[in-house]
């Protein structure tokens, strides 16, 4: 193979791993220098000096089933006759059970988007369908199709979506994934596709003949486990239903396990920092914390790759026994931030739900790895930190399961790569200090802390706010009982405070 076939062989293959592959270990580079300060540019200025870089045409993150433990057999449908079953390691599920997921399985925040594409489930996806008779007894049946089309059916929402719609664990997940056939007991028989009127059984003799003397001729152990796959798929999962004042009693036990698991955090946080009731600021007792803020940014568009990854860290030795001033202002001092963005997206600004300002960060220079770089250069960040374990790592965000989710899509598993010992939400944290029931922006957070804040929506500086509000929240801790308004510190002691 020439030099020139073997650099297009290793273009394609970067192309595929999302990563910079190299034949010469000595040549691999894990750290990329950071450039010339973005903050001194105009917004035009700073997107031409990378205007030349090729944008992404191929990328794609992967939409990975979290929880899911089951590999499903796929099967070629080309050649699907009418009557014929498929093999018997092919996992099937009861398409009523699928219409029925977005009220079971899908959460309140997520269930208007996906609903539309539930409605119109038969429309707008080729279905291939399959029955299957309870043996001698032909007017019990089931419609059945092969779970891994589920499967693709949820990927495909979470591609539009942004979600992770997957099929439930545990007990649930068996509903979702049934076997027939073991052994020779009948199986589900394909009848058709969506788009066309499918042929029923029920008339064909042949076809119930069959699957009764296969029932009957299997051994008791393999009959009976036809028998409890047959229960499954015809189970109800409908919940139950309760009346108002149940409901409401149910609503109540929600919302009170809520509040706890809130003050929890928020009282956790105050541990690590030194600051709950009693001890002095800043007195650190036991093993010190580390606290990591990580910030996405995503393309607004698919495939939603990253763009821009901030990252702030805190670690608590650098302010113990220091004042930490009105809402832990003093401390703010003691945040390194970082700024990551993808050479090959630096001229992208996202503008269609929020205004993106990549070129703006405000606590140091930006620093431009390429796409194959990324998590390279995000690991170098953060291993000198993380790597004596001398401090516990805590990691904080904003909306954290977001940003954690894109990080493991890119291949890079926070909880593993830092060892996290707990993971604190600045919305869960929010609601706490203020006595909220609702998740809120940061912007409405940073606003109810009297912290000012420039140019969110650039990863690196939302990554620094989120670790002053969650310093400022430590340090104030949650709203006293019986009072019905919050005065944040700053607003009191310095009123609005600049950068």
């Amino acid at each position: 193979m020439s030099d020139n076939e073997l650099h297009v062989q290793l273009e394609k293959l970067q192309e595929i791993l999302g990563k910079k592959i190299t034949l010469d270990p000595a040549r691999k580079k894990t750290t990329v220098e950071p450039e010339a300060s973005v903050r001194k540019d105009s917004a035009s200025t700073w997107q031409e000096q990378y205007l030349t870089c090729e944008k992404s045409s191929g990328d794609t993150v992967p939409s990975r089933l979290i929880g899911e433990e089951f590999s499903y057999q796929g099967f070629d449908d080309s050649a699907l006759c009418i009557g014929e079953p498929l093999e018997e390691d092919v996992a099937f599920c009861p398409f009523d059970r699928i219409k029925q997921y977005p009220e079971q399985f899908i959460g309140k925040r997520n269930k208007p988007l996906a609903q539309p594409f539930f409605d119109s489930i038969d429309e707008k996806k080729i279905w291939r369908f399959f029955e299957l008779h309870f043996p001698g007894e032909p007017q019990q049946s089931c419609l059945l199709v092969p779970t891994v089309q589920f499967v693709n059916f949820l990927k495909e929402v979470n591609s539009h979506l942004g979600t992770q719609l997957c099929i439930p664990k545990g007990n649930n997940q068996l509903h979702f994934s049934i076997n027939f056939g073991h052994g020779g007991t009948p199986r589900p028989r394909y009848i058709g596709n969506s788009h066309e009127k499918p042929r029923v059984l029920i008339d064909n003799h042949q076809v119930i003949d069959e699957d009764l003397a296969a029932l009957n001729a299997a051994t008791e152990e393999d009959r009976n486990s036809w028998l409890a796959s047959w229960k499954k798929a015809k189970a109800s999962l409908a919940y139950q239903r309760v009346d108002a004042a149940q409901r409401a009693k149910l609503a109540a036990e929600r919302a009170e396990r809520k509040r706890i698991a809130n003050e929890t955090m928020l009282a956790n946080v105050q541990t690590y920092l030194g600051t709950p009731d009693g001890q002095s600021i800043g007195n650190l007792d036991c093993k010190p914390t580390l606290f990591v803020s990580i910030d996405i940014e995503v393309l607004e568009v698919e495939p939603r790759s990253i763009t821009e990854i901030g990252i702030a860290v805190l670690d608590t030795r650098n302010i113990q026994e220091r004042d930490s001033g009105p809402g832990g202002i003093f401390w703010w001092g003691h945040i390194k931030a970082y700024h990551l963005v993808v050479r090959q997206h630096a001229s992208h600004v996202n503008y269609r739900y929020v205004q993106g300002c990549p070129d703006k960060f405000q606590f140091g220079e930006s620093m431009f790895p390429n796409k194959w770089e990324l998590i390279d250069t995000l690991s170098s960040i953060l291993s000198p930190y993380t790597r004596d374990g001398v401090a516990d790592v805590v990691l904080v965000g904003h909306d954290t399961p977001a940003d954690v989710r894109y990080l493991s899509n890119a291949g890079y598993d926070v909880d593993s790569a830092l060892r996290l010992v707990d993971t604190v939400d600045t919305q869960i944290l929010h609601q706490a200090w203020k006595g909220g029931k609702q998740p809120r922006k940061l912007e409405s957070v940073l606003s109810d802390l009297c912290i000012t804040y420039t140019y969110l929506h650039n990863a690196g500086n939302d990554a620094v706010y989120t670790l002053r509000a969650m310093i400022t929240m430590g340090v104030e801790g949650p709203k006293p009982e019986g009072q019905p308004f919050r005065q944040p510190q700053l607003a009191v002691e310095h009123g609005p405070l600049q950068n």
